[in-house]
């Protein structure tokens, strides 16, 4: 009854912890930016807290004699801590701001400064999280609930299928209807209710004192015995380590590949998670079903992670036309199940190498608690790299092709090493022969496969002039019916050709009476920005996260204006620059485009709208693109409400191609005057034009 209580509190647990991960990630982009560096930051800090827990309470749990107790009790303090993080994000926003202020415009400074604000703030609670395995190994073996063979399979499965469940009912529900606060408050809940129930029932239970020595089954003879030097066991580790470094590795080259098949949304990341943590959890249970051949332990470990580099491999390099049955699709079920398809067989293999390896590692250990939190450490530690320096460096520098070759070799390395380092019974001469068969597939599957990752997807049977892996995502210029089109991932920004974003500009400045300062969130191919130089400002601030694009609009599009003296480009995450800068304009006008594409939601919401107000002058003017065919009839309604909230003195302009342009102030409402108009007469330029429309017609 007592384990069964256990495994169901290990269950929420994960579920619990998951939710706290998918809230802060959102958090903690609001202070760091909404980049995949910023995604890689906070799984770092969350996953290092977890690292530093699972080390701290290894060692604790040879010294404690009621595990349980102390299990019980961490899990009280985790909900508490982590009830307050919102409050405590809340209160950051302050020096957040002064860090901004002090750091400039010098991008890696700013983002080491609130990678560490960010780490203050959920560090602790994060370390708490990560004690709780160790502690719960002890208790299970310790207490004779479970032998170690079962208890680190068994343990992974469960926290990993409610870390599943939990990705998938708060990433999809409870933050859509509570909120991210709301969606915090409701797993500290969980997560107090499990402590008091795990506390309440570690009464019940008759305490091991710390010091009893613990012996293992009689019938656990492992292949080898890699702890018995300390050479063969720190090789081990070593290898772990390299697990973790792929896993979380494959996690971001997963999100970045999906976004040339589907179109890329605030769901993607939570369906390649929950497709991820599905498959660890299948793993770990089939540890636990199939744990009767300890002799082949080691044998599996180097299998199925040669397995995860092939398959990831052979998946990401099939042609273009395999994936033609779901390309482009915004149907969530069949975003699901693609990420099902793809990633499931990597996740079970990965899933069946943590348990495996624990067991090689504690086949002539004694005390499980220590080397379960011990490796933990390790294997986190390496995921902590992993993510680091594939978000870094591979992702944005060398590209999708490149970043998931390193991580193939880094899993078949995984393999190679512990077969010729720890197989004993296994010849140099089959060892040798099995290393060569593995090097000649990978040289193979290089020199027959004629996929080019990712330019196949981003051309998609058209020409392709130019294309460039950026920040966040794949931009690429594409050569159609005489024109140069822009596309981020896969999606239209602009084209060469004049169209309707030079309204964008025009309507806000024809509404302000004597603007001089402007800021255009969001670059395209420049025709709003550039509209806004048609006339007699003094500055213009156009903030772009992709630090690429504007020497490819330069390259391919009319990029006159991004030398005017007048014009200034920021790097940055838009939503964070407007809530940090101090900069004051006359008109902020907001070019974020498809409100379905990761954090481009926020860009609609009321807290953004109240950053914005701060940026304005008493009569500056905010502008908001709106693509309505991108919303539905609820959310457009939502994205109005949101905006009157804020700016309740607003214009709505429409055209006849399905796009609006929403013009506002706090207080006045913006009115066409006749001065304004007369430029229309006086300046030929802006005459010239405007003297456009889409089917030929001349507008005057």
């Amino acid at each position: 009854m007592i384990q069964r209580i256990v495994y169901l509190a290990v269950f929420l647990s994960g579920f619990a912890s998951l939710g706290y991960e998918l809230c802060w990630i959102r958090k903690g982009t609001l202070l760091i930016g909404a980049t995949p560096q910023a995604l890689s930051i906070v799984v770092a800090v969350f996953f290092g807290g977890m690292a530093t827990g699972a080390w701290l309470f290894g060692l604790f749990s040879r010294r404690t004699d009621n595990a349980l107790l102390w299990y019980g009790t961490l899990e009280i303090v985790i909900g508490l801590m982590a009830a307050i993080t919102p409050v405590l994000f809340e209160l950051s926003g302050g020096t957040a701001a002064l860090i901004y202020d002090w750091a400039g415009e010098n991008q890696s400074l700013l983002v080491v400064l609130r990678s560490g604000l960010v780490a203050a703030l959920i560090f602790p609670a994060c370390v708490l999280i990560g004690g709780t395995l160790p502690l719960l190994c002890r208790f299970l073996i310790s207490n004779r609930h479970a032998d170690i063979r079962s208890t680190a399979g068994m343990l992974y499965a469960i926290n990993t299928a409610g870390a599943f469940l939990g990705c998938m009912v708060c990433g999809i529900w409870l933050i859509q209807f509570w909120g991210v606060d709301g969606t915090i408050r409701f797993n500290a809940l969980l997560s107090v209710s499990v402590g008091i129930a795990v506390v309440f029932v570690s009464r019940a239970v008759s305490p091991l004192p710390a010091s009893t020595v613990l012996a293992y089954p009689t019938t656990y003879q492992p292949s080898c015995t890699v702890t018995e030097t300390k050479n063969a066991g720190l090789v081990l580790y070593v290898l772990f380590f390299c697990t973790g470094f792929a896993s979380l590795g494959y996690e971001l080259v997963w999100v970045r590949f999906l976004s040339l098949i589907i179109h890329n949304t605030v769901y993607t990341t939570v369906f390649a998670l929950g497709a991820i943590l599905l498959g660890i959890a299948i793993g770990g249970w089939l540890t636990t079903v199939f744990n009767n051949r300890p002799d082949l332990d080691l044998l599996v470990f180097a299998a199925v992670n040669c397995v995860i580099g092939f398959s990831v491999l052979l998946t990401l390099l099939l042609p273009f036309r395999a994936w033609e049955w779901i390309f482009g699709t915004q149907s969530l079920p069949l975003q699901a199940v693609l990420c099902l398809v793809i990633m499931l067989i990597p996740s079970v293999a990965s899933g069946i190498s943590f348990p495996v390896a624990y067991r090689l590692v504690a086949a002539t250990s004694i005390n499980s608690g220590r080397d379960f939190g011990f490796l933990t450490a390790v294997n986190t530690v390496g995921g902590i790299s992993g993510s680091v320096l594939v978000g870094f460096l591979l992702l944005p520098e060398a590209g999708i092709y490149a970043s998931v070759l390193v991580l193939t070799c880094v899993s078949l390395l995984i393999g190679i090493g512990a077969l010729c380092v720890f197989a004993d019974d296994v010849t140099w001469l089959l060892k040798r022969r099995i290393s060569y068969g593995i090097v000649l597939v990978l040289f193979g599957i290089l020199l027959f496969g004629r996929v080019k990752l990712p330019a196949d997807f981003l051309a998609d049977k058209r020409m392709l002039i130019e294309y460039a892996e950026g920040i966040s995502s794949c931009i690429a210029v594409i050569r159609h019916d005489g024109d140069n089109k822009l596309e981020i991932d896969r999606m239209w920004q602009g084209s060469n050709q004049k169209g309707h974003q030079i309204m964008a500009a025009h309507i806000p400045m024809m509404l302000h009476q004597d603007p001089r300062r402007v800021l255009v969130i969001g670059m395209g191919t420049g025709q709003t920005a550039s509209r806004f130089l048609m006339y007699a400002i003094e500055r213009l601030d156009c903030v772009e996260i992709e630090k690429k694009l504007p020497g490819i609009l330069r390259r391919h599009f009319d990029a006159a204006w991004l030398s005017d003296p007048r014009t200034r480009v920021v790097t940055d995450d838009g939503r964070n620059f407007t809530t940090y800068t101090k900069a004051i304009y006359d008109i902020v006008s907001i070019e974020v485009g498809q409100s379905f594409r990761p954090q481009v939601a926020s860009f609609y919401t009321v807290d953004f709208y109240r950053d914005v107000k701060k940026r304005l002058t008493k009569d500056g003017l905010a502008s908001q693109f709106v693509p309505v065919g991108f919303f539905t009839e609820s959310e457009f309604r939502s994205v109005v409400r949101s905006f009157l909230e804020v700016f309740p003195q607003s214009t709505l302009w429409f055209n006849k191609y399905g796009e609006c342009i929403l013009v506002g102030n706090a207080t006045d409402q913006p009115l066409l005057s006749s001065t304004r108009l007369a430029l229309l007469q006086s300046n030929p330029v802006l005459r010239a034009d405007l003297n456009y429309s889409f089917d030929g017609s001349p507008w005057f």
